[in-house]
C-alpha cells in the first residue's frame, strides 16, 4: 500500500505542478505588486445593421459571430439612444457602446500581457460563463484543488507509515508553515 500511495502522490504531484506554479506566480505578483501587467488598448467602429439596437444580448452575439470578440457578456446598460455593454474574457476587455442613432458601435478593447492573463486567472471562479476558455479555466481549478487534497491526504498517510522520516516530516511543515506567516505578515504591513 505505501508504495500505491507513493506512486499516487508522485504521479499527482508532478501533473499538477505547472498550475500550482502559474498560481504561486500571479499570488507572487499581486502580493507584491511586481511591475509588469501592462495593458494596450485599441478602439475601433463597427457598422451595425438595423434591427440590434432592441436587443442587447443579440447585439452582444452579432459582433462575436462577425467581429470576432469572445467572452462573457457583462454591464449592459441602455441609456436613451445609446446601448453599452462589455465582454470579457480572461486577460482581454472589450467596452462596446452602441448608438442606435449613428447606427454604429464604438469598441475599445484592453489587452493585458502575461502577467495581467495570470492576474486574471488567478480571480476567475465558477464554471457557468458564456464563453467555454474561462469554463475549462475553472474545471482545471476545480481538479487542482482537488489534486491538492489527495497530496495532502496521501503525504499525511505515508508520513505516518514511515515513522523514520516524521522528524524530515516535521521540519519541513514548520518551515513551510513559518514561511506561509511571514509572508502574510508582510503582506499586511506594506
Amino acid at each position: 500500500m505505501y508504495r500505491w500511495l507513493r506512486n499516487l502522490h508522485l504521479g499527482v504531484g508532478l501533473f499538477f505542478a505547472i498550475f500550482l506554479v502559474a498560481f504561486g506566480l500571479s499570488a507572487v505578483q499581486m502580493a507584491y505588486r511586481l511591475p509588469g501587467p501592462n495593458s494596450t488598448e485599441t478602439t475601433s467602429t463597427i457598422e451595425v445593421p438595423p434591427g440590434y439596437q432592441v436587443n442587447p444580448r443579440a447585439f452582444a452575439w452579432w459582433l462575436m459571430d462577425h467581429h470576432g470578440l469572445r467572452g462573457d457578456l457583462a454591464e449592459v446598460k441602455t441609456e436613451g439612444a445609446i446601448v453599452s455593454l462589455t465582454i470579457t474574457r480572461t486577460g482581454t476587455i472589450h467596452r462596446v457602446e452602441y448608438d442606435s442613432r449613428t447606427g454604429s458601435a464604438h469598441v475599445t478593447t484592453t489587452s493585458r500581457n502575461t502577467l495581467g492573463l495570470l492576474n486574471r486567472i488567478h480571480h476567475a471562479s465558477g464554471i457557468a460563463h458564456d464563453y467555454w476558455a474561462v469554463n475549462g479555466w475553472g474545471w482545471v481549478l476545480l481538479t487542482t484543488s482537488c489534486a491538492l487534497l489527495v497530496l495532502a491526504i496521501t503525504g499525511i498517510v505515508m508520513w505516518f507509515k514511515r515513522h523514520e522520516d516524521r522528524v524530515l516530516g516535521a521540519m519541513v511543515t514548520t518551515i513551510g508553515l513559518s514561511w506561509g506567516v511571514t509572508l502574510l505578515v508582510l503582506m499586511r504591513t506594506r
